[in-house]
């Protein structure tokens, strides 16, 4: 039989997968004409229900980097990594369920943007860029075509419209008419970005550790991002988020599975992680560093630093969703 674990993990990567299949699905769609949401919403509060039994193993979840098509899984993070920044400021789970659906549709415009344009990300021409700059109000048209009713298009419009723009409405599109940012538009920037900062994709190897991105944007606080939802955000993920991969005081490779306290973020629990000699990373012992002592009673351990998983060549989702 599957232990509960088990089945929470396998719960959480039906849902994780389910929620890419309906993305890619309305993204093929919409162009064609009319394409319901009914779907989308069930997944939406699926997504709600999850993050509220577990956000850990969510968060988790959203280091499946570049599974498929790269702008379907970034779709979801950012729908999982938003959500869970609504929930951690207690928002309604009707607000959640609103947050979701605009992290899952956010990017619907970049289906019209020709893929060696979204790949490039260095050396755009000035007509390239204008394409990538006007993927949001191409979503927002893209939005108005779904098949739903008009009070939830009216609430799931503005936040994919904002999640370019910057706190003090630098960014893209330009606009005339919104002097200042929705809260979804504020959050949904924030968990883009980072997703963004994190993604090792084929066409940017040079991702950021989670610890990195974070600081990067702290930089930004106040100008770009809403400080106190920046706050919020990084105390949610902690230093070393669940997801990351760290090195330990002895010098061994850890992955940070969860932070058992929820008070207190500091104190990971942590699957060692073995090099296998073969070119793969055997699961080794689970050690929560809340408890310190390590079995001879030695040298307690401690993480030292955040290590890019892809300069090792793991996958760190992997060991969450057990897949084999």
């Amino acid at each position: 039989g599957e232990s509960p674990e088990e089945k929470r993990y396998e719960k959480a990567s039906k849902n994780y997968f389910l929620a890419i299949a309906a993305v890619k699905e309305v993204a093929n769609k919409v162009s064609q004409g009319m394409v319901g949401v009914r779907k989308s919403r069930r997944i939406a509060q699926n997504i709600v229900d999850m993050i509220r039994e577990d956000a850990t193993l969510m968060i988790g979840l959203t280091t499946l980097k570049g599974y498929d098509d790269y702008l379907y899984s970034h779709s979801v993070n950012v729908a999982l990594l938003a959500t869970c920044l609504g929930r951690h400021i207690e928002l309604s789970d009707l607000s959640l369920e609103h947050l979701t659906i605009c992290g899952l549709f956010h990017d619907l415009g970049k289906v019209d943007v020709p893929k060696d344009v979204l790949l490039k990300h260095e050396g755009l021409t000035d007509n390239e860029w204008d394409l990538v700059k006007a993927h949001p109000v191409l979503g927002v048209k893209k939005i108005l075509m779904l098949n739903t009713n008009h009070s939830l298009r009216s609430r799931i419009i503005l936040g994919p419209f904002e999640h370019h723009l910057n706190l003090d409405m630098t960014g893209y599109p330009g606009t005339m008419f919104i002097g200042h940012l929705s809260l979804i538009g504020k959050i949904l920037h924030i968990a883009d970005v980072y997703e963004g900062l994190t993604a090792e994709t084929i066409y940017r190897p040079k991702a950021l550790t989670p610890g990195e991105a974070l600081l990067k944007m702290w930089d930004e606080a106040g100008k770009s991002y809403d400080k106190i939802l920046l706050k919020r955000f990084i105390h949610m993920m902690g230093i070393y988020p669940i997801g990351s991969i760290v090195e330990l005081s002895d010098k061994s490779i850890g992955l940070v599975m969860d932070y058992p306290d929820e008070s207190e973020r500091t104190l990971p629990l942590v699957l060692r992680l073995v090099n296998d000699e073969k070119g793969g990373w055997q699961r080794g012992d689970l050690i929560y560093l809340a408890d310190r002592v390590v079995k001879d009673g030695s040298d307690y351990l401690t993480v030292i630093r955040g290590i890019t998983p892809a300069k090792l060549g793991i996958n760190p989702a992997e060991y969450f969703l057990q897949l084999k």
